[in-house]
């Protein structure tokens, strides 16, 4: 489940009917800023509280057993406003924070590490703190590369255009402990996520593309050598031959030339160390894959969310797909589990498995061309029926049998989420068992009375006595006797009793209260 906040406060909670917003979508992607589109209503109490480019709304997944992790991070970009007054506000994340920094010129040598924490270092310098990162996981690794730039970047262009351009690898920013921090990696390293199944969670797939730029043979550039005017190439440690070849790749698709620059590297022997690593990714197939599937972590079961970067193990029989794959991009509506859309990428795979999973992918797509309605409609019915029964796992872990649901709407909890609810509780305060005190002992006993009236023994001790000499008269002001006392006694005094008052009114037990809809589930 996810909620929605604007500070402290919420935006947006599933259990708050007063604090709701409509289709609000998340779209992430690897290298990208990401974005957050959701309409609202003027019965929101932040109807007129967004403030472009400086309201930050943070979205953030929960459970029911008090989990919760903040996912992303976006400020307001754009409002619209139609006809009947709905807002639909987009945002993007916090990424974006790195384009309101320039990075003026500078000349040296630095790493990939050091040129990033340089990137950085001057974009904190110009922003405000709540625009600011902590360094980070740096992992891309790389040597000393000389730099004469005299370009006004802003600083997410100077990452792209001098880093993953370059090097590669990935950037992403996360929350932790209320600080954001930015990491640069050559690889995200979580490969236990969630799985993707056709019949299962996977409801369609909509696009299988396989792709057409595998090299078999490469020829490494690195540095521009200053003398000659050229980049260095890999003849001189290479048997004069400036390109190397996978030979099982050759056997596989033949020869398919192509080059690789390496604008950081100026010894031939560490080109061709370089060549040699990267040639193996560059025989495999990259396979793009686009599904709609359901990320059953937000149907209560207990595995990872789907997010961008993890490589996840796909399965799909009629599509010839079993491998490992990496999540490129993740769409999905935070109110909608149907509703989710994840692209993936390249597969972690060798050679010959690439190839088997080529061939058989090329026959599944034929295949697929006559007979697709028939598999998506089997994979929507399983799909649709996973959904169902984990919808209702989930119904029931919140609310199990003998819940009470309380609610300001007077809305039967069963149109909500089914089962059968009782209306309960009506016009009596719930207290909590006690198996101490007989009175509260046992579960649903009722007691206690709106009023009571008091009966003598109630009330507090007290007592009323009038002592009057011998012969005195009291006279009220309407010249009523009151108290009159004759006694032949002289000194002596007696006692008389006053007559009643008060009208047997009940006493108000009421205390302070609040009034809701109860309701209790009994099937």
């Amino acid at each position: 489940m996810y909620k929605v906040k604007i500070g402290d406060e919420y935006l947006y909670h599933p259990w708050d009917s007063t604090r709701q917003i409509a289709d609000p979508k998340l779209d992430t992607e690897l290298n990208k800023n990401g974005s957050f589109t959701f309409s609202v209503y003027s019965d929101n109490p932040f109807y007129d509280s967004f403030k472009k480019l400086k309201t930050i709304i943070r979205i953030i997944d929960f459970d029911t057993q008090g989990n919760e992790k903040e996912i992303f991070c976006s400020r307001v970009l754009d409002e619209e406003i139609d006809f009947e007054g709905e807002k639909t506000i987009t945002c993007e994340g916090n990424m974006a924070y790195l384009l309101d920094s320039v990075q003026r010129p500078y000349k040296g040598e630095y790493t990939p590490s050091e040129l990033f924490r340089l990137y950085i270092g001057k974009h904190n310098e110009q922003v405000e703190p709540e625009k600011q990162f902590r360094i980070g996981n740096v992992t891309v690794a790389g040597e000393k590369a000389k730099y004469d730039e005299s370009d006004y970047k802003d600083t997410r262009t100077a990452i792209d255009d001098k880093l993953l351009n370059v090097y590669g690898g990935y950037i992403r920013t996360r929350e932790e402990k209320g600080e954001y921090y930015i990491d640069y990696l050559k690889e995200y390293d979580d490969e236990t996520g969630q799985a993707v199944t056709f019949g299962k969670n996977i409801l369609d797939i909509t696009k299988y593309i396989k792709a057409d730029d595998i090299k078999t043979c490469i020829i490494p550039l690195g540095a521009t050598n200053s003398a000659i005017g050229r980049p260095v190439t890999i003849s001189s440690v290479n048997s004069n031959v400036d390109y190397i070849c996978d030979l099982e790749a050759v056997k596989a698709f033949g020869k398919i030339f192509g080059t690789v620059s390496y604008s950081d590297v100026e010894s031939p022997s560490r080109l061709l160390e370089r060549a040699k690593e990267d040639i193996k990714e560059l025989v495999n197939l990259s396979i793009t894959i686009e599904l709609t599937a359901i990320d059953l972590k937000d149907l209560g079961y207990d595995v990872k969310n789907i997010n961008v970067g993890d490589k996840i193990p796909v399965r799909s029989k009629p599509h010839g797909i079993n491998a490992y794959m990496q999540v490129s991009k993740v769409s999905k509506n935070l109110k909608d589990v149907s509703d989710c859309k994840v692209t993936l990428g390249s597969t972690i795979k060798t050679l010959i498995e690439t190839q088997n999973t080529y061939n058989s992918g090329i026959k599944s797509v034929e295949a697929v061309a006559s007979g697709a309605a028939a598999r998506a409609t089997t994979a929507e019915k399983n799909a649709a029926e996973a959904i169902k029964a984990a919808g209702e796992i989930t119904f029931n872990t919140i609310y199990p049998i003998g819940s009470i649901y309380m609610s300001i709407n007077d809305t039967n909890p069963e149109k909500l989420f089914g089962g059968t609810w009782v209306a309960w509780g009506s016009g009596r305060v719930p207290v909590g068992v006690d198996t101490s005190d007989s009175d509260f002992s046992t579960i649903e006993k009722t007691g206690g009375e709106k009023t009571h009236e008091l009966s003598i023994n109630e009330m507090p001790s007290h007592t009323h006595a009038n002592y009057a000499k011998r012969t005195n008269v009291t006279i009220n002001s309407s010249g009523n006797t009151i108290i009159s006392c004759h006694s032949s006694n002289t000194g002596a005094s007696t006692g008389n009793n006053i007559g009643k008052t008060g009208s047997n009114a009940p006493h108000n037990n009421i205390q302070p209260y609040i009034t809701c809809y109860m309701w209790k589930r009994i099937g």
